[in-house]
């Protein structure tokens, strides 16, 4: 009777082992070098920027507006600060300061989308994190 006893519970800590092995096997790692945006812009002439030049409404109610300066191109959400801002495509584009990065799709019918990733502010995040936080909105 002891060693059924004994043999039963080896069985099941072996079953524990084998799930704990299970699991860790179902862990997803994801890793490569972090590429820098900025670096990677790409020229864009005033004339192209000026199809996105103007304000597009957010999903959040604010409001985006992309303008230019001299030939230095910014952007601003909802008359807050402005953030220097670069191309990465034909239409993506990036803050400098790397707290904006935005997509702008022009459809054929004429309607406009994309969207806008922006960081947020520590009282913006309800954990009260004071990590790295993205807002994503859509662009409308």
């Amino acid at each position: 009777m002891k060693q059924l006893v004994l043999i039963s519970i080896l069985g099941m800590l072996s079953l524990t082992a084998m799930a704990q092995g299970d699991n860790s096997s179902e862990t997803i790692t994801i890793s490569g070098a972090k590429t820098d945006l900025v670096q990677q812009s790409r020229p864009m002439s005033s004339s192209e920027f000026g199809q996105f030049t103007g304000s597009y409404e957010l999903s959040n109610g604010n409001s985006l507006a992309l303008f230019t300066r001299g030939q230095t191109k910014y952007a601003a959400v909802h008359g807050g600060a402005w953030h220097e801002i670069v191309a990465t495509s034909s239409n993506s584009f990036i803050a400098k300061d790397k707290k904006l990065q935005m997509t702008i799709n022009h459809n054929a019918n004429g309607d406009v989308s994309g969207e806008l990733l922006m960081a947020a502010e520590s009282g913006q995040v309800a954990s009260g994190d004071t990590g790295e936080h993205w807002v994503k909105l859509a662009i409308r």
